[in-house]
């Protein structure tokens, strides 16, 4: 079974699809393509696919997250903070 893991080039590869799936159902809303037009309705699934991945994404992280926080003390903590989301220790650094 392959991992669920989001990589940098999925992250890639899906940001431009739903790119792609935003500019087909702005040009429908804008009237030059036909709201039932067969690529409309992909579009628009689309970006429902990419919104649940986020979602899912979120929720794991939030889990991974929770887990880390009962199972240690606030020194690993820190260090799994620091090892998995850079960017959260950046904000919070001149706060600590």
């Amino acid at each position: 079974m392959k991992t669920l893991e989001m990589t940098e080039q999925k992250a890639e590869r899906l940001s431009e699809i739903e790119d792609l799936a935003i500019d087909v159902i702005k040009d429908a809303l804008n009237g030059v393509n036909d709201a039932d037009d067969e690529q409309v309705k992909v579009a628009v699934k689309t970006v429902s696919m990419v919104a649940k991945n986020r979602q899912t994404l979120t929720n794991r992280a939030a889990i991974d997250f929770g887990m880390a926080r009962m199972t240690s003390d606030d020194k690993e903590l820190k260090k799994y903070v620091d090892s998995t989301n850079p960017q959260i220790r950046k904000a919070i650094a001149g706060k600590v």
